[in-house]
């Protein structure tokens, strides 16, 4: 049997955390969300931001996507998943990006810049969605979902910056090899 390096982490390290980012990601967006006239704020952004500084790339963007979707998908919000998917694994993707050296005014500018990307992107599609026929849904879209995705994007964005260094001291014992 052949040994392991004592600095190589197991090959399956990240796909185990990978699955428990999901995990984490579904628990915040789906248990610990605030109902709202158009669907649910929720604290799963903080989770993705989470997993973008702990796996990097492009675990992130597979734990955000999948942990996003199915709590959509368990929700009952079947309509938003496929935004869902598209829009939390680029949020994930975008911060990771930005936060792969380990330093914090990267990573906040990449929380920013996803929480743009999560507003923007179910505006996009919340058009779509909410359109009669070849009219798009301003109003819908304009009315209570960009301020209820604001306060999310805003709230996450805020409380990730907060648990940055924690969750990259974990990076740093749990992978050592994704460091720089």
């Amino acid at each position: 049997m052949a040994r392991r390096e004592a600095n190589k982490p197991d090959s399956l390290v990240q796909p185990v955390l990978t699955a428990m980012m999901a995990a984490l990601i579904f628990v915040c967006s789906f248990v610990l969300k605030i109902p709202m006239a158009n669907g649910y704020a929720n604290l799963g952004d903080l989770a993705v931001f989470m997993a973008a500084a702990l796996l990097g790339n492009p675990w992130a963007a597979i734990a955000a996507a999948l942990g996003s979707g199915l709590a959509d998908f368990m929700a009952g919000y079947t309509v938003y998943i496929p935004a869902t998917l598209i829009i939390k694994g680029a949020m994930a993707l975008l911060t990771a990006s930005l936060a792969k050296k380990g330093k914090l005014v990267p990573f906040m500018l990449g929380t920013f810049l996803s929480g743009a990307v999560m507003c923007g992107g179910y505006f996009v599609w919340e058009l779509y969605i909410y359109r009669e026929g070849d009219t798009l849904g301003l109003g819908p879209a304009l009315s209570g979902l960009i301020p209820m995705n604001l306060v999310q994007a805003a709230v996450c964005v805020v409380f990730s910056w907060l648990m940055f260094r924690p969750v990259l001291s974990l990076r740093i014992r749990l992978l050592p090899s994704s460091t720089t």
